[in-house]
């Protein structure tokens, strides 16, 4: 069955003779890779596939449970490349591809965690002067969230108001919305909080 859906490019490295190998997320696939092959035989073919791009990928899907295809055709759906106009946003933006190339499960849907990465990655796209624009803190905590909501290892605080705190937070991060307001130690408390969590889910970081 052929099949055509959006993923984000997280990792890309060389693969056997001329191909490529690109890793990342898919919103219904969850953590998946595809081969593009003559993709290291210069920009021309497929220029559009690149680190932190979003891309609409054709391939074929027999159902087998693999999670490496090959793709027939790629088009360009959003550049989020300017992260590379900014060393620290870089290396956010790289630290949150590994959590989710090293935890997320592959064959499985995971919308909110992809459309919550697209928030991210847009932001930090932005010039860290830009109003409104999330931190990297911010960043780190609004994707760190949402996996754990999605991936149902985010437990139901005893407090309401901070249950209502972390539903917004969750649904901003889908929506790409202004942040729920807090005091900005509140952010490295909250970030130091689910890092616990996710030690004792024994995910990597």
């Amino acid at each position: 069955m052929i099949i055509s859906g959006s993923f984000i490019v997280l990792d890309k490295r060389p693969y056997r003779e001329s191909a490529l190998l690109l890793r990342g997320v898919s919103p219904d696939y969850g953590r998946i890779a595809f081969v593009l092959h003559g993709g290291q035989s210069g920009t021309e073919k497929f220029p559009q596939a690149d680190l932190y791009r979003e891309l609409e990928i054709e391939f074929m899907d027999d159902e087998s449970g693999k999670d490496i295809f090959t793709a027939r055709k790629v088009d360009l759906l959003t550049d989020y490349s300017g992260i590379a106009d900014n060393s620290k946003s870089f290396r956010m933006a790289g630290r949150i591809g590994n959590f989710l190339l090293e935890n997320m499960p592959p064959s499985e849907v995971q919308p909110y965690t992809y459309d919550t990465l697209r928030s991210v990655l847009a932001n930090l796209a932005l010039p860290p002067d830009t109003p409104g624009v999330w931190s990297l803190i911010q960043c780190a905590v609004v994707i760190k969230t949402t996996f754990l909501y999605e991936n149902g290892m985010l437990p139901e605080a005893a407090d309401p108001a901070q249950n209502d705190f972390l539903e917004n937070l969750v649904a901003s991060g889908i929506d790409n919305s202004p942040l729920p307001e807090c005091p900005e130690k509140y952010w490295n408390a909250l970030n130091q909080w689910l890092n616990s969590l996710i030690e004792y889910h024994q995910l990597k970081r």
